[in-house]
């Protein structure tokens, strides 16, 4: 039997004795914690101002294609009006004539020419686009660990502001593919490390509604009416370059998180943070400062303690019982079929009829209610549990894209395609909070990071082969809402099967003991 094993095992007494020494430590003290610390005051509304701009940034960002690379429809060549891409090449190749287009947005398409069947062109290329992201998700992750939240984020919106600045003065696809690939990558950065920072910046009690206003969806709705100002892509690219730019001036208004300083063991530098946030509260004593010194000498025995007894774990962890192999593949097959629905509705949301802007608007306020309605559900309603909200959310996404593939089966579609396609994508996004809330709730502390930030990582395989989907719309227009509702029927059913509840459960610190483990058993 080795040392380390025992050394695991013995972890829940020692975290228990942790616990009691903390209690005492603690207990002329105002602040029990770093949690208590933070206040929803000045300081704190800055963080939210900052939050506010990066998820527009992210958003805009990882969904400009949904604009950016809108297919045209050819309506007419030259002063002969044409009935499809069918006609169009019929009468193109005997005169030569030029195209003539309808659309709401110059897309890339539009610019370059890339029509019909050469518009694929387009929007293989986001599949491209997306691989960045999911790159820069991968390094600034471990750049956020290592050197920083706030300088992760820096570099991230310095990035993306010169690339898609880059990226707008494009004379060809593949330049323009190339450059948004690049910016992709610190796209990706914003997107996971704007959250941590927030969520390490804002107060414990208000962290629910917080995430739930500060988020994707309310900027879903704004993002469309920037998108009509600027009407081409070219425009487009460069406000996102400016919003990234604006993130950055916010960044240089705050300070690196406190908690991640505390972290690393770098106790004075946190200490000299945290008494300024103080002072720009206005909340700012000569008590504060003993109340604070008792807190950050009990962290730094807690981070000398935690580090004699460190143990690195890695993404095959997740497997090391027969039962978290079954969830962690439930989650990750889960995510992919989420993000893969989502994308392909939103990547080819010109076939939708109506506006684009005001069908893409509606998405994000359909999500942003939803949002809300389930935060007050699962406040309120003790029985309303995290599972409920997945089976629900799962049910109602199933039959809209259902009744859509009804729809384009019996040569129907119009304003169905429109409402089934925003209350899928409304519960989809549920999903994605609900998912990633029961695999924190779920995994123990020991691999919690790991198991999020793979569900994170896969989750990008879904949207980077969601735009092909609708290829299949050639052979017939209600095959690929019917594949659809296969990937939610497996998603549905391997869920209710493998994943517990979760609301209100303990947390569990510790992997199980070796000796239930599939591998790694004790002799």
């Amino acid at each position: 039997m080795s040392t380390s094993s025992e050394a695991e095992d013995d972890n829940f007494i020692e975290d228990v004795e942790d616990q009691k020494t903390l209690e005492v430590m603690t207990s002329s003290s105002k602040f029990k914690s770093l949690d208590d610390l933070v206040e929803l005051r000045w300081y704190c509304l800055l963080v939210l101002f900052m939050a506010e701009i990066t998820a527009f940034t992210a958003l805009a960002s990882v969904t400009m294609m949904v604009f950016a690379g809108a297919n045209p429809t050819v309506v007419g060549c030259d002063h002969t009006i044409v009935n499809g891409c069918h006609e169009y090449y019929s009468l193109q190749n005997r005169s030569g004539c030029t195209p003539v287009l309808e659309y709401q947005f110059e897309s890339v398409q539009v610019e370059f020419n890339y029509i019909c069947d050469d518009a694929k062109k387009v929007k293989n290329t986001i599949t491209v686009q997306t691989f960045g992201v999911l790159i820069g998700a991968a390094i600034f992750g471990q750049v956020s660990d290592n050197f920083g939240r706030r300088k992760a984020l820096i570099i991230s919106c310095i990035g993306n502001a010169v690339f898609n600045l880059i990226s707008s003065y494009s004379p060809d696809l593949f330049y323009f593919a190339l450059w948004r690939t690049i910016a992709g990558i610190f796209a990706g950065g914003i997107t996971v490390v704007q959250m941590v920072y927030m969520v390490e910046n804002i107060p414990r009690n208000h962290r629910m509604w917080i995430q739930n206003s500060i988020t994707w969806s309310p900027n879903l709705i704004l993002f469309p009416y920037v998108a009509w100002l600027a009407y081409d892509w070219r425009t487009l690219s460069v406000v996102i370059s400016a919003a990234s730019v604006l993130s950055f001036f916010a960044l240089m208004l705050l300070e690196e998180s406190p908690r991640w300083l505390v972290q690393k063991g770098k106790m004075d530098e946190a200490r000299r943070l945290l008494v300024k946030i103080r002072k720009i509260d206005r909340l700012y004593s000569e008590e504060f400062e003993k109340d604070l010194d008792e807190v950050l000498r009990i962290e730094a025995e807690k981070h000398a303690k935690s580090n004699k007894k460190q143990k690195k774990y890695t993404f095959i962890h997740l497997f090391c019982t027969w039962k978290m192999m079954a969830q962690t593949l439930t989650f990750i097959v889960g995510i992919i079929c989420t993000t893969f629905i989502v994308y392909a509705l939103m990547y080819n949301m010109e076939k939708l009829s109506g506006s684009l802007y005001w069908n893409s608007a509606a998405i994000g306020a359909s999500r942003w209610v939803v949002n809300i309605i389930v935060s007050i559900a699962d406040y309120k309603l003790h029985w309303f549990g995290r599972k409920l909200i997945n089976i629900l959310s799962m049910l109602l996404t199933l039959a809209s894209l259902g009744v859509m593939a009804v729809y384009m089966y019996t040569g129907h579609g119009g304003s169905i395609l429109a409402i089934g396609t925003t209350v899928a994508i409304a519960m989809c996004s549920q999903l994605f909070i609900a998912k990633y809330l029961m695999v924190n709730e779920l995994y123990p502390t020991a691999v919690r990071n790991v198991a999020v930030s793979a569900v994170s990582t896969m989750s990008r395989i879904g949207s980077m082969f969601s735009p092909q989907l609708f290829y299949l719309s050639d052979i017939a227009e209600w095959i690929p809402y019917a594949v659809l509702v296969g990937f939610q029927l497996v998603d549905l059913i391997i869920f209710c099967v493998f994943i517990p509840e979760t609301k209100g459960v303990h947390l569990e610190n510790h992997l199980p003991p070796k000796h239930k483990r599939i591998f790694g058993k004790r002799t």
